[in-house]
């Protein structure tokens, strides 16, 4: 809530209504903490005396529900979750909805929690692995997005965004000169000791498991950072399967 408001009275000078205004949330796992303890409530009381506040806010769909009410937006609303690629997929929508009038503009952010299951699953991901400690980080980045007739950026472009299998498909020796920030899925160690090689320019690479929606994280850091150069991230999934955004400087270079 405090990120999604923040967003917005950030971008407060942008020619966009809140009744045109779409809400994308992209989430790893959804809310863990409320639905475990829902699954307790159950577990502990029977299905008649579950506690019914701790299921409403543990679908999905809640969190994007409270933010389209506490700050009036009545465009439309969704709840993305492809686990690790959540965010690449929410702005692929956020994307089709700009581009077909669906919306003018488009709230998005990433959001996952820890709780305690997850850090026992990690620290069991750690001794199946390689033994070395692994992290999940919690937290929530939202930005505001509109189409090329919202004026200049404040911060940049999302000028290209991708999902695929095909290792063809990442930035190699066609983008030279791009900086590259390289994230391993949430609960595998880093695979980039064989794709890092066909990566160009530097090449900033993550080496232990983070939540699934630090893609978000990567994106904000990038707008925040100016640094002055068009930057590709990239999250390796489950499967094989990967995301990839071209992020350009606001004022800058771009492809």
């Amino acid at each position: 809530m405090l990120a999604a408001g923040r967003a917005l009275e950030d971008a407060s000078s942008y020619p966009v209504t809140r009744e045109n205004t779409g809400v994308i949330v992209a989430t790893g796992y959804g809310a863990l903490d409320s639905t475990f303890a829902f699954l307790d409530s159950y577990i502990d009381r029977g299905d008649k005396l579950a506690f019914p506040t701790h299921f409403s806010n543990s679908v999905h769909n809640a969190a994007a529900a409270h933010i389209s009410i506490c700050y009036g937006i009545t465009g439309a609303s969704l709840t993305v979750t492809q686990f690790d690629l959540s965010f690449f997929s929410g702005l692929l929508t956020a994307r089709s909805w700009i581009e077909t009038g669906k919306t003018d503009a488009v709230l998005i952010g990433t959001s996952d929690a820890w709780t305690e299951v997850m850090g026992y699953c990690m620290h069991g991901f750690s001794l199946m692995l390689d033994k070395q400690p692994y992290s999940f980080g919690e937290g929530a980045t939202f930005f505001l997005l509109t189409g090329e007739r919202g004026g200049e950026p404040k911060y940049g472009y999302f000028d290209g965004v991708s999902m695929g299998r095909n290792p063809d498909d990442l930035p190699g020796k066609t983008d030279e000169g791009n900086t590259v920030i390289f994230s391993p899925a949430s609960a595998a160690p880093c695979q980039g000791g064989q794709l890092e090689d066909l990566f160009d320019g530097e090449v900033i690479g993550r080496r232990k498991g983070f939540s699934p929606t630090d893609s978000g994280a990567d994106a904000a850091f990038v707008l925040n950072a100016d640094m002055g150069k068009i930057v590709d991230c990239i999250k390796l999934g489950q499967g094989g399967a990967f995301g990839k955004m071209k992020i350009s400087p606001a004022g800058g270079e771009r492809e």
